[in-house]
């Protein structure tokens, strides 16, 4: 496999009135900017905007998005010239649908209180659909293309559709007065038929007495309860167990990615389609097969450009960049979040600072501290720096843009 190199990165350009040209090199922008013909709007990624107008602008570019469940592989190229000016890849917050059940706790507990009365307001509420962990990770695509928007000429996009037998999931159960085909195992509910399945004897010493069934992947952490997910032990061994005294090695088949995977696509397709794209779809095996022909490495962002070039490999004008949404909301008791502003500076801003072993370091502002600002690097995630030794580069507005 070849390991894609970068070759001179795009800038990327648009004219006065705001609409988007081809990207052009860095020798040409630094010619422009020079002879006060261009000025700088974004450092990151850098793009220019001219002092004039042009009337008619040329160049179409399409984007192939490889969509997952925690990272979602992006890549923009000209199909004309066979270059891609933009890969990387778009980091997708797991924290919506915890987030959603604390709420509803939060609720639950206040309407049991001995509180005034107040008129119940449950039945003017309206599923939203897809649901909100799954809606907001269509949202942060759509984010990024809306963003891409003001810098290319976005035509038309790929999405990587995935497809995964998931209907074992449903053995047992009815649906609309149909059922089923029959499970494999005896027993009328989860725990006996672990247990029958295991043959009645503890799995770890071997005991047949006081035999419980274990969640081998935790319900908390999006476990089910299939009989794989289950595992036979006696009451002491189980114990034992939830004390780390000894660790499972069976690993069960775990769903919950493939089913986000799964969900959402009508809503993307339908909101990349009002941006004025249009949209088609490829399959994950589809795209290792081109991937393996252009021989590339396997990695998100080039999965995305395979969806692209299929049959050939582009020549790629970017850096590897993450991307990652910015959360607009400032909650009270939030410790990185006790004040808006210090020194000039604010969170997620983009700053350039020098260390004393790192040189200069490039990141995005975490938190503003009373004598440090922590930063989150590529190496580092709570990386501080002085306050009298950082410059501010860029302020984003909406997304956060970091080189890899």
């Amino acid at each position: 496999m070849l390991k894609q190199k970068t070759k001179q990165v795009a800038v990327f350009v648009v004219d006065a009135e705001g609409k988007p040209l081809l990207p052009t090199t860095p020798r040409r922008a630094r010619r422009l900017l020079d002879g006060k013909k261009a000025k700088v709007v974004c450092i990151m990624p850098f793009a220019i905007k001219l002092a004039r107008a042009v009337d008619n602008p040329v160049g179409s570019f399409t984007v192939g998005i490889d969509d997952g469940a925690k990272k979602v592989g992006v890549a923009i190229v000209n199909e004309h010239t066979k270059e891609a000016v933009f890969q990387g890849e778009i980091e997708l917050r797991q924290d919506v649908s915890r987030k959603i059940k604390q709420r509803s706790m939060y609720r639950r507990s206040r309407r049991s209180r001995k509180l005034r009365h107040r008129a119940r307001r449950f039945n003017n509420r309206k599923q939203t659909t897809p649901f909100p962990s799954i809606r907001q990770r269509k949202d942060s695509i759509v984010r990024w293309i809306i963003d891409m928007q003001k810098r290319l000429n976005l035509t038309r996009a790929i999405i990587e559709e995935g497809q995964f037998d998931i209907s074992s999931m449903a053995v047992g159960r009815k649906l609309k007065g149909k059922e089923f085909q029959q499970s494999d195992y005896e027993g009328r509910n989860w725990r006996a038929k672990v247990l029958w399945r295991d043959k009645y004897t503890c799995q770890h010493c071997k005991a047949k007495d006081n035999l419980q069934a274990h969640h081998i992947r935790q319900r908390k952490d999006g476990g089910s309860n299939r009989v794989n997910n289950g595992l036979t032990l006696c009451e002491e061994c189980h114990a034992d167990l939830h004390k780390g005294l000894w660790k499972a090695t069976i690993k069960p088949k775990f769903f919950q990615y493939p089913m986000w995977l799964m969900q959402g696509k009508y809503y993307l397709r339908k909101q990349l389609k009002a941006l004025g794209l249009s949209v088609e779809g490829a399959c994950g095996w589809m795209t290792a097969s081109w991937r393996k022909q252009i021989e590339l490495d396997k990695s998100h962002s080039n999965d995305a450009i395979t969806m692209v070039c299929r049959d050939y490999l582009p020549s790629v004008h970017s850096l590897n960049w993450t991307v990652k949404p910015r959360r607009s909301k400032v909650w009270e008791g939030n410790p990185t979040k006790t004040c808006t502003e210090k020194k000039g500076f604010k969170h997620f801003d983009i700053v350039k600072a020098s260390h004393r072993t790192k040189g200069v370091v490039i990141g995005s502002v975490r938190s503003l501290k009373a004598k440090a600002i922590t930063l989150r690097t590529k190496w580092d995630d709570n990386f501080p720096v002085s306050y009298l030794k950082t410059k501010l580069i860029q302020r984003p507005n909406g997304l956060i843009y970091l080189s890899g």
